[in-house]
């Protein structure tokens, strides 16, 4: 079964949100495929926000950590209108040497 998000949107492809050069985060060109944050008109008003924290903070950890699934942990989305893991996001951290 095709989807409009691709046949492989249950698979977790943390890539899939980077540009095609892999060197920066691109959020979606269409703003009704991730719909937590509404589109059109109603637009929420703090999604710039929300986006430059997510960044700042991802940032942030992978320059400190490498992250790696927990051995065993599978990992599943929660059908609901925000993103939510259905058994959390159990990862291991390695600290990096800066």
């Amino acid at each position: 079964m095709k989807t409009i998000w691709g046949d492989d949107c249950m698979e977790f492809k943390p890539e899939r949100w980077l540009s095609p050069e892999g060197d920066r985060f691109e959020p979606p060109k269409d703003d009704y495929k991730f719909v937590a944050f509404n589109a059109g008109p109603r637009t929420c008003l703090g999604k710039d926000l929300a986006y430059l924290q997510m960044e700042s903070i991802a940032s942030a950890v992978l320059l400190r950590y490498r992250l790696t699934l927990s051995p065993g942990h599978r990992v599943e989305q929660k059908m609901s209108l925000t993103l939510f893991m259905k058994n959390g996001l159990q990862l291991n951290l390695h600290p990096r040497n800066l």
